[in-house]
């Protein structure tokens, strides 16, 4: 799950952190390359602080975005794999029918056969509170801007010819990209 990703980077830059200040450039192949080929011998020291900075700063501005990540994860097992977690782990207002899913033998047949977005969007019908919550979740770091703006502009260049130069569909582009059905 997306959110596990955080906490690891988070990690790393405290890895790549003690590394630097050890003067091991392992991590950074770039930097690397520049002291073997003696670009920066002198100016190392200087750079090696000027690194260090930067990691902290980039943790810093992480820890500031995701404040309760830590938090949130435990929240949120259930959507990993609600069939291995407690009705402890699970908010109050959605524990009634956390415990209805739990037990749905045919519904953990399904998890077990079907992707874990496509399993929820499944659900949506019968578990709506849990599944809006999966959804949210899910979705939040769902794909990159780098890909949506690549596969929105192939789909406008395709849609927009000169014979249907008037169209007007910018609203409905911003669905146009997303792997998920909308539900409009």
């Amino acid at each position: 799950m997306h959110h596990d990703t955080i906490p690891a980077f988070m990690t790393k830059l405290d890895l790549w952190k003690c590394r630097i200040q050890d003067g091991n450039t392992a991590s950074f192949s770039n930097l690397a390359s520049a002291l073997i080929h003696s670009y920066l011998d002198s100016e190392f020291e200087k750079k090696k602080v000027l690194i260090i900075t930067h990691l902290t700063d980039f943790k810093a501005e992480f820890i500031r975005c995701f404040p309760d990540i830590d938090e949130k994860r435990e929240a949120w097992k259930f959507i990993r794999n609600p069939f291995h977690c407690e009705v402890a782990d699970v908010s109050d207002d959605v524990q009634e029918k956390f415990l209805e899913l739990k037990f749905n033998s045919s519904a953990e047949e399904d998890f077990s056969e079907l992707d874990l977005e496509v399993f929820w969007v499944k659900y949506l019908p019968v578990y709506s509170l849990i599944s809006h919550q999966a959804h949210r979740i899910l979705t939040t770091f769902g794909s990159t801007y780098l890909y949506l703006r690549e596969a929105a502009f192939s789909m406008l260049v395709a849609a927009k010819t000169k014979y249907r130069n008037r169209l007007n569909f910018e609203e409905d582009l911003r669905c146009a990209p997303s792997g998920i059905r909308p539900r409009i």
